[in-house]
């Protein structure tokens, strides 16, 4: 995931305006007890992670200081591409945060040895059933070690078309490969990107190849990595030749390979400046009212308060394929650091976020669905009825999803990653690149 700045800013309640364009805040070490504490033993925890950001935080924050006036959070926002090295290297040093966000996968895996386990926490808050209560926890487990909670439950396999631009230049988007070509031949011949891709992001690429091999064999993508099937069998193959296409046939924008998902390709659509982006559910919040005002607050005066931003399924690019398959899970979990010397208000905090009502349902207000099952989505705050109807027609894959996003081994993970740029830059062949994913999979035994 995978996945920063609006990806994943996706998490305000409806009014709260969304900041699109964040920078990182001053460093927060860990909190440590105040001796004698403040007013009512109040003590102060930290919390990191890319997603929520500062702002968009503040809603879920206010609302937990509201009803605990005796825990402090203090919030820092890390860009993503920087979040992983940042927070593992602090919280090795014992100077890192109290609660600190994950996605499920290899990234999980990494951190597990500096999280506690939050299995003792949940039960206390939800019962000895609250696996039952809350979506595929499993994912944010290992070895059974439930390393952190989910907060919100995305899938990958859409595209987001800006609808207002697509029709202005009277296209209709595509579903087909054939449509997909003479539609971007359309847009790029406006002087506006067809796709736009952050490319030099592996876990977006990921995503799109995930998309591709799902439609021509759903499933076995994942039978793979369980090795389970060979990677370097046609199939494989087959979506590695796919994803080149999409730079040798103009699909994705020229300097793709240098474009970061978040902020370049995101805020290259946002702008206006390209019809489609390859992003997951977790967009939805382009589809509100909240989230368009924070938009022109962001992008200024140019920026259309009424654009109309619409999700569809990922376009049948692979000959007899399908298309409608969704894969995904928790797009962020929330752990609390082994090391922290307040864990007690950690866990209340992480609790409160991932399995209470009042914080959960600020989450469906973001027209995400919330990890709690039983707080459904709230689409009060989609701007116009076409987007309702459309992320309604997502909700039955989202709730059956093929796989899920990320990977656990970090060399299968990077592997991928490396293989799909070496394609997109003509340095490796479709086949060696499959064999080469496959070679680390065997090797991950």
């Amino acid at each position: 995931m995978f996945r920063n700045s609006r990806l994943l800013l996706a998490m305000t309640s409806a009014g709260v305006a969304l900041t699109l364009a964040m920078s990182a805040c001053a460093s927060t070490p860990a909190s440590t007890p105040t001796a004698g504490g403040s007013a009512g033993g109040q003590v102060t925890i930290s919390f990191w992670s890319w997603n929520p950001s500062t702002d968009t935080a503040k809603p879920y924050i206010d609302a937990f200081e509201a009803t605990h006036p005796n825990i402090k959070v203090e919030n820092r926002f890390i860009q993503y591409s920087d979040y992983v090295n940042t927070t593992q290297l602090a919280l090795q040093a014992g100077s890192g945060p109290d609660v600190f966000g994950l996605q499920v996968g290899a990234l999980t895996t990494q951190f597990a040895p500096l999280a506690e386990d939050l299995s003792p926490a949940i039960a206390k808050q939800l019962g000895d059933d609250w696996k039952s209560k809350l979506i595929a926890t499993d994912q944010l487990s290992v070895d059974g070690k439930q390393v952190a909670l989910p907060w919100m439950i995305t899938g990958g396999g859409t595209i987001w078309a800006n609808q207002t631009l697509v029709d202005s230049l009277k296209l209709t988007v595509p579903t087909n490969m054939a449509e997909l070509k003479t539609f971007c031949a359309a847009v790029k011949k406006a002087k506006k990107y067809c796709i736009v891709q952050g490319a030099k992001d592996s876990w977006q690429n990921i995503d799109v190849y995930q998309s591709i091999i799902n439609q021509s064999s759903p499933g076995l993508f994942y039978k793979a990595l369980a090795g389970e099937a060979d990677f370097s069998s046609p199939e494989f193959v087959k979506a590695f030749e796919v994803w080149k296409s999409f730079f040798t046939d103009g699909i994705f924008q020229e300097g793709a390979l240098g474009a970061t998902a978040y902020p370049d390709a995101n805020d290259a659509f946002g702008k206006g400046q390209a019809a489609m982006v390859i992003f997951g559910t977790w967009a939805s919040s382009d589809a509100t009212k909240s989230g368009l005002a924070s938009m022109a607050e962001t992008y200024g005066s140019g920026f259309d308060k009424n654009t109309v931003f619409m999700p569809y399924f990922f376009p049948q690019v692979v000959d007899g394929g399908t298309t409608g398959t969704l894969f995904g899970g928790p797009d962020v979990g929330f752990a609390v650091a082994d090391s922290s010397k307040n864990k007690e208000a950690a866990e209340t905090f992480v609790t409160w976020l991932t399995a209470s009502e009042e914080g959960q349902k600020i989450m469906a207000k973001t027209v995400q669905q919330p990890a709690l099952a039983s707080v459904p989505v709230d689409l009060s705050d989609v701007a116009t009825p076409a987007q309702t109807k459309a992320i309604e027609a997502l909700a039955p894959a989202l709730k059956n999803l093929v796989g899920s996003r990320e990977i656990t081994n970090a060399d299968v993970k990077t592997a991928l990653g490396d293989a799909l740029s070496a394609v997109a830059s003509g340095q490796q062949s479709p086949a060696d690149a499959a064999a080469s994913v496959q070679t680390a999979i065997a090797a991950a035994k």
